[in-house]
């Protein structure tokens, strides 16, 4: 992380940090207290959920935290129907969420349709849909006000330049989802990619990139408000 945060300076970002269960939630809040560059969700992401099913303590770590995250709906690690452990999880960390006004950060592959149902039973505002996948619910997702979030993939995937260029760029983050890297960039990963994203923001948005890159801090801005009060 401390490298990260080095990087992170050079390119004046803002990071987030997201915890996957309890250990690491408490791990994200210590990392930022410890530096001004950082923000920290915590929260239980889809593939620890048949694990971790006490969340009593979420509510008093989100209290600490500026928001509630990387959560949602995955097959790719257990069942997403209505009785399973990850919709159990999901539901009462987005009621959880309402109850503290922290912004929500969902991550929905291969269950964007059920993650939007699950949100229409909650007031978590703002949303973000981290690395939406599903380009045929983009303009439902975008029309309840939510969030998407564009990384380094954006530079080769054809599909997600076509998404991000239907965009509405009132609506849209960066993200490098780390520690992953990307072999068609050479293997790079972090927050050095941050500037590359946004170029290619810029390009397909025809805009300058300081223009992009002024739309995008905006963004984040207003996705990050409820946690910044005060």
């Amino acid at each position: 992380m401390p490298q990260a945060l080095v990087l992170a300076a050079s390119h004046d970002l803002l990071l987030l940090t997201c915890g996957v269960d309890h250990e690491t939630s408490l791990e994200a809040i210590d990392l930022a207290r410890k530096s001004n560059l950082l923000r920290a969700f915590v929260g239980v992401h889809p593939s620890e959920a048949l694990k971790e099913t006490d969340l009593s303590w979420l509510d008093g770590v989100l209290e600490k935290a500026s928001g509630l995250g990387e959560v949602g709906l995955d097959p790719k690690y257990s069942a997403v129907g209505a009785w399973s452990a990850q919709t159990r999880a999901f539901h009462a960390q987005l009621s959880a969420a309402g109850r503290a006004g922290k912004p929500v950060q969902v991550h929905s592959r291969g269950a964007e349709r059920e993650c939007l149902e699950a949100l229409e039973s909650y007031q978590a505002k703002p949303v973000l849909f981290h690395w939406l996948q599903d380009g045929s619910v983009l303009r439902r997702v975008q029309d309840k006000g939510y969030f998407v979030s564009f990384g380094p993939s954006l530079v080769y995937s054809k599909k997600l330049q076509r998404m991000a260029a239907e965009s509405n760029r009132g609506l849209v983050l960066t993200e490098t989802d780390s520690p992953v890297s990307y072999q068609p960039l050479g293997g790079a990963s972090g927050p050095s990619l941050i500037p590359t994203v946004l170029f290619k923001l810029a390009e397909l948005w025809r805009v300058p990139f300081e223009e992009a890159r002024e739309a995008v801090c905006q963004n984040a801005v207003a996705y990050l408000a409820p946690s910044e009060k005060g």
